[in-house]
Parts: C-alpha cells; structure tokens; sequence
C-alpha cells in the first residue's frame, strides 16, 4: 500500500509537470493530461490524471494510516532491532549463544538502514537454511545446463559456421574490413551478451535464500557468478572448444585424449587473448566515457521524464556494480594466471587491463559513482578468497600442463598448492573473522562525537510503517528513551 501510494504521488507530479508545461508551449490556459484507467492505461474510461490521482492518494492515504496503527499493535514478526546503549554491549551480545537451542534466538549485527531487506527478516533459522540448499541446487543446475548453450555458441559463431548456416550473410562477410573485426570479436561479443543476463537471474536466487541484507546478497550473487563465469566461460571454452575441433581425431584414438588436449590448449589463447583486449578497450572505454547512460539519460529526458525528480533519478549513477565487476575481474586473473604458462603473450594484456582499471575504476568510484551502502569492507574477503581460488586452479593446470609435457620436475609443483591452502586457511582464521565481527578491542574506544539516538533509531523504521508525523504516538516511548540516552547502538 504504501508504494501504490508513493506511485500515485509521482504520477500526480508527473501530470501537474505536463500540465505546467502546456500553458507555455501551447494555449495559455493549458491542456489537463487524461489517462485510461483500465489495463495499463491502454483501455477503459478516460480521466483527467490529476483529479484522479488527487482522489486516488486521499482514498489510499487514510487506509494506510489505519492499517500501520493495525500493524504496529496487533501483527508483530519473529525478528527485532535491539538498541543498545553501549558499543561494547552490543558487540558481546552480536557473538554471543542466547538459547540452548540455535533456531529459537539467533542474533547478528544489524547492517545499516539502507541495506536491510525487511522481507527477509521474519524468515526462520531453519527455512533460511533450507532455502539455501534448494538455491544451490538450482545454481548447480544453471551451472550445469548453461555449458551446452555456450559451448554452442562458442563453436557456432565462428565466422565458416556463420557461412554455412546463413549463406545470405556471405557478400556482407567476405568483404575485407567486417571479415577481421567478425574473425576478431564476433565469438567473444556474442559470449559477453549472453553472460549479461545472468546476474539478475543470480541476485533474484540470493535474495530467494532469505539473506537479510543488500550488501550480503550483493556477495552472494558475486560469488555464484564467479563460479558460473570460471567453470562455464574459462573451463567450458578451453574444454569445450578443443573437444569441438577435436572430436574425430579423438573418436579414432579415445587413449590419446589427454595428449591431444594439452597440444590443443594454447590454441584457445586466441580467445582469451582477444576477449581480455576486447575487455579492457570496449569495457573500460564504455566505462570511463559512460556513453551508454548518457544515451539512455537524454532519451528519457526527451521522452520519459517530465520532472525534476523523475531528471535527478534518470541522471543518477548508482554504485559501482560490485556483483558483476568483481566476478567479472576474476575471471580475468583466473585467465591471464592459467595461460601465462601456455601463452605467455597474455600477461601484458593482462597488465593492461589491471592497469587501465586501477587508473579508471579509482576515479570512477571517487568521482561518478554513489555507494548504495556500506558494507564496511566485507567484499575483501570475498575477494581474497577468489583470488586464492584462482592461484590454485593455475597451479593445478600449470602441474597438468608440465606433466602431459613429459617434464620431469612437475612434481616439484605439489608442495606450492598445498602452501596455498595453507596460506588461505591461515588467512580465514587470523583475519577474515574481523570483518564479520566487531571486536571489542575497537569497541571500546571512544568515540568523538556522540550520534544522535533519535535519527538512528528512525533510520530503522521499515518504510511500510514510517510516518510523516513527527511526534508519533506508537513511537513516543520508545524515541524519549532513546533520546536520553548519549550512547552509541
């Protein structure tokens, strides 16, 4: 109710903007917007919009009221903000086991205002976890049944494919100039659309499991996205396409396959050699000019947007896309890592590209793009973590590709694996913890300025419950408690 509310306000303004605007463009008294009010605006009973949508708020407006006082006294959820008044207090009371039993009281940190997901909050212990499994199960599955469809893609986009399947495309494609830019980027472009519309697919998936906040989910959706792009687009390609070129001469000699593979492998540096270029010029270009939103603002301006705030949110740039950039990004260290020992002219690309991106990102993130929260520094061990993942896949396709090579001193290459795991289990246990949990050490510390109580504990209001009246009865208790007291929560 309260977004159809919110809806009906911004379609209000949106009408009184046309309307405005009519008595300067056309007759001085103007021309009153109409809209059909039946299925999406397309039929039905023409009405003036802005004595509908006036009718409409002032209709909503009292059911709202009525149902928040309903909800506040009689339907309470399974879940609460606990306010403390000392940083140490709460510190303690975020790591510690409240009941014997685990799914009867479970306590976290609360994340801060703008990344709760109120729907999430009231799911139990146990309905959590369960809807974990099932979500990894359905991730496995897209895992799965997405390398048939890239492995298609990658064997099918070939420029001599496109021949045979479209013989009208041949005059266009045997002309010298679009052949090498088609020979260059076509498989690679192709394997970039098609990975774009997975993320969302991801993030609905995370959010499906129950997670309670914006930044965790965020994680979550990276991490699966990581897995996705490593075990589809590097493992899928480099497999997939050797099988491909490969199949007769495997079908003869089923024995020689591991041989055959390992001859094969750097010929698909050409691929990724070309899709991390094609990373680093189209990506970073499109990036740091932002061309694209820039077409899309002056097109909503032009059509769409009709006020201020509706300019102000077209114009918007929103965070840095950290579900998608980060796996995005380590997917190019797990690339450049592995075939360094194939195909070592991948290596200054791939200096390039991080390169280019410390330079761009840094002032992108400083200078363009507004952070939707804080997550307080937890994307680095996710990070980490990846990173380590793809130094051990390296090393394993380093000792692989060493040994069908007949290189003696492969083995020697065992003991750097096992100090990697080494290094991450150290790692996870000395240092990951801290950024979980608040430690008491830094709790303890004053603080320079006391926050304000009040505006905190407004900032955790679920907006469905949020008032325009200042001195809310329901509130009143609770808000002079908090206002006496000079502590942090």
């Amino acid at each position: 109710m309260v977004y159809e509310l919110e809806g009906y306000k911004k379609k209000l303004a949106r009408a009184e903007a046309i309307y405005a605007k009519s008595k300067t463009t056309g007759k001085p008294e103007g021309a009153r917007p109409t809209n059909k009010i039946g299925f999406l605006g397309l039929i039905g009973k023409k009405v003036d919009s802005i004595e509908y949508y006036n009718a409409k708020i002032n209709e909503v407006t009292p059911k709202l009221e009525v149902e928040q006082k309903v909800t506040r006294k009689e339907k309470q959820q399974n879940s609460a903000l606990v306010f403390f008044t000392s940083r140490v207090a709460a510190a303690a009371a975020a790591q510690s086991l409240h009941a014997h039993i685990v799914d009867k009281w479970t306590v976290t940190d609360a994340p801060e205002p703008r990344q709760l997901i109120w729907s999430n909050l009231k799911i139990k212990f146990f309905q959590r976890q369960l809807r974990q499994y099932v979500v990894y199960v359905l991730v496995a599955l897209t895992i799965l049944f997405y390398m048939i469809p890239i492995g298609f893609i990658s064997a099918l986009t070939t420029l001599d494919n496109l021949k045979k399947l479209l013989p009208f495309l041949k005059p266009i494609v045997n002309i010298a100039a679009i052949k090498t830019v088609m020979e260059a980027y076509l498989p690679q472009l192709a394997l970039i659309i098609f990975l774009a519309l997975l993320p969302k697919i991801l993030m609905c998936l995370s959010k499906a499991e129950g997670i309670p906040s914006q930044s965790h989910v965020v994680r979550a959706a990276s991490g699966k996205y990581f897995y996705f792009i490593v075990l589809n687009v590097f493992i899928g390609v480099t497999i997939g396409g050797t099988l491909f070129s490969t199949f007769k001469t495997i079908q003869k000699k089923p024995d020689s396959i591991v041989s055959i593979l390992a001859s094969s492998l750097p010929l698909n540096a050409t691929f990724f050699l070309t899709f991390v270029a094609l990373k680093f010029f189209v990506g970073y270009g499109l990036q740091l000019s932002r061309l694209v939103p820039l077409i899309i603002y002056h097109l909503k301006r032009k059509y769409i947007c009709k006020t201020e705030a509706e300019l102000k949110e077209a114009w918007f740039p929103g965070d840095l896309g950290y579900g998608t950039r980060v796996p995005g990004d380590m997917l190019i260290v797990t690339i450049v890592l592995c075939y360094s020992v194939i195909a070592p002219i991948i290596i200054p690309f791939g200096v390039v590209y991080f390169g280019l991106g410390w330079l761009i990102l840094r002032n992108q993130a400083l200078k363009v793009h507004v952070p939707a929260y804080e997550s307080y520094g937890r994307m680095w061990p996710h990070m980490h973590t990846r990173i380590l993942a793809s130094l051990i896949l390296y090393q394993v396709t380093m000792l692989g590709y060493f040994g069908t090579k007949i290189f003696h001193y492969a083995p020697f290459l065992i003991p750097l694996i096992l100090l990697s795991l080494t290094f991450g289990y150290v790692c996870s246990q000395k240092f990951y913890r801290f950024f979980r949990d608040a430690a008491l050490e830094v709790a303890c510390r004053e603080l320079k300025e006391a926050p304000n109580m009040e505006q905190i504990f407004r900032a955790y209001i679920p907006p469905s419950l949020s008032s325009e009246k200042i001195d809310d009865e329901d509130y009143e208790d609770a808000l002079s408690q908090v206002s006496r007291s000079g502590s942090f929560v």
